[in-house]
């Protein structure tokens, strides 16, 4: 399913990048197109019931938060520089008065009328733990440290934020009343949905013409250091494990569907839309060093 107004939303992210994000980033603008089809495209898929204003929105925020966190964190070594922006990231989320520039469109979205306090509150909490899941991996990264598989996964559960995306449900859906997100039963929701994705993200920026810096914090780079395997044999594992947390997830959603059917439709909504976006990624966004034409890069867009 995808939100019937799609059009609509690719159109405003669009405008949004030209009248506005252009005039504040630096990025090389041959990935603009990612950072929008990551805003525009993502948002339709997973959020498809979703208010038209609060889906914009959340567009607006997941094309520019991509932006930052591929420019900041992910293709980052410098650990001042991360922690700068982390703490740059976390006081905008708590609404600092004075901020860089790099953060107003984080501001403008969390400055929205539309938010409840509630929600609001959902939302910094979970994009804190997104934040401080970044730091850590970023650090092992950093100081080449060696992990565990299992500890490698407690960070990338809510690195790779679907825990942020599936408490946005409580932002674009009027009928998720905060009190489901306190009973703490979406937990293992949570962090399966983000593990499982997380690998999905792994695999497919192993080899991707997209620069990460993750030799250390990567599932596939550390099953091959732990386990003294070929690259291939890491990768068959990797791919096991997305399948394992995968149906792991799908018992989550069964177990919780009878009690909560209307927030488990929308997390269903939320993981195949993930699912999907990252497929169409592999054509776009971790498009594969082998597989790229250099001729047509430049100025590439999916939308």
């Amino acid at each position: 399913m995808i939100h019937p107004q799609m059009d609509v939303i690719v159109g405003d992210i669009k405008e949004y990048y030209k009248n506005e994000i252009f005039n504040i980033s630096s990025e090389n603008t041959r990935l603009y197109g990612d950072h929008m089809s990551t805003g525009a495209l993502y948002s339709s898929y997973i959020y498809p019931l979703g208010g038209l204003e609060k889906v914009k929105a959340v567009s607006r925020y997941y094309c520019y938060w991509a932006l930052i966190d591929d420019e900041f964190f992910d293709n980052s070594v410098d650990l001042d520089n991360i922690t700068q922006t982390f703490e740059g990231f976390q006081a905008t989320l708590n609404e600092a008065p004075e901020i860089e520039k790099t953060f107003v469109p984080i501001r403008e979205f969390c400055s929205r009328t539309d938010w409840t306090t509630e929600v609001k509150d959902i939302f910094r909490k979970e994009m804190n733990r997104y934040l401080e899941s970044v730091l850590k991996l970023r650090t092992i990264e950093v100081q080449m440290k060696t992990v565990s598989l299992e500890e490698y996964l407690s960070y990338r559960a809510f690195d790779v934020a679907m825990n942020v995306i599936f408490s946005l449900t409580w932002y674009t859906q009027d009928d998720m009343p905060p009190s489901l997100y306190y009973s703490d039963e979406f937990e293992k929701i949570f962090e399966y949905g983000g593990i499982s994705i997380g690998l999905l993200l792994d695999l497919y920026t192993l080899k991707s013409k997209k620069k990460e810096i993750r030799n250390y914090a990567h599932s596939i780079r550390i099953i091959q250091r732990v386990e003294n395997c070929k690259e291939e044999e890491a990768i068959s594992k990797g791919v096991r494990l997305f399948y394992e947390y995968n149906a792991k997830l799908k018992e989550e959603f069964s177990r919780l569907e009878a009690k909560y059917p209307i927030a488990i439709q929308y997390f269903r909504y939320i993981q195949s839309g993930s699912v999907r976006y990252c497929n169409e990624s592999r054509e776009i966004r971790y498009k594969q060093v082998d597989d790229i034409d250099e001729n047509l890069v430049k100025g590439r867009t999916v939308l």
